[in-house]
């Protein structure tokens, strides 16, 4: 009889962690831990509007890993991985734990921002810029030098997520433009 009961409560206990795991895989990318585009997705469109709601900024930023192409074809996929492995661990350093990193596509990421202005944004940006810059990577010995170059948005009343999206995507693109290893507005 306890052996009866107690199998009743395991097994829904043991399927319901089952499905909350598959949840949150379902979330996340599988190499860098951090969350994926589909969450970001979720969380754009929720988070502008909370902040509208409650009259609070928030920003994007979009980042990019400056050359990574041509640190694939040099020193081969497996490496890469590990490049896109510590720039996700670099950029979580350097954002707060109310900030939403995810792995866009890639070897771009975006940070949301909630409760931040400008003048916030572009701090916490660049503390993520030099911390990806100084990072280490040398999975076979050699250092691999990687920076990162960034794009901020911060949402106005007329964006929707895909214009403050392609604000920032915009401003990544000048910051390519620009020489990379920089952020801009």
């Amino acid at each position: 009889e306890l052996e009866y009961l107690l199998c009743s409560l395991v097994y829904p206990l043991a399927n319901a962690i089952m499905y909350k795991d598959a949840v949150e895989s379902a979330l996340k990318d599988p190499l860098t831990g951090v969350y994926n585009r589909a969450a970001m997705d979720v969380a754009i469109k929720r988070e502008i509007q909370l902040a509208r709601r409650y009259a609070k900024p928030l920003a994007l930023i979009v980042m990019d890993i400056d050359d990574f192409k041509s640190i694939n074809d040099t020193y081969g996929h497996t490496v890469g991985d590990c490049v896109l492995q510590q720039v996700a661990t670099s950029i979580e350093g350097g954002i707060r734990g109310t900030d939403l990193l995810s792995r866009y596509g890639g070897e771009e990421f975006t940070g949301l921002l909630t409760n931040t202005e400008e003048k916030g944004a572009l701090l916490l940006a660049e503390r993520i810029r030099s911390g990806v810059e100084i990072a280490t990577c040398a999975p076979n010995g050699t250092p691999i030098n990687v920076t990162i170059s960034l794009g901020i948005s911060c949402l106005r009343d007329v964006d929707d997520e895909k214009r403050l999206f392609d604000k920032a995507d915009k401003a990544l693109y000048q910051a390519k433009l620009e020489g990379k290893n920089c952020t801009r507005l």
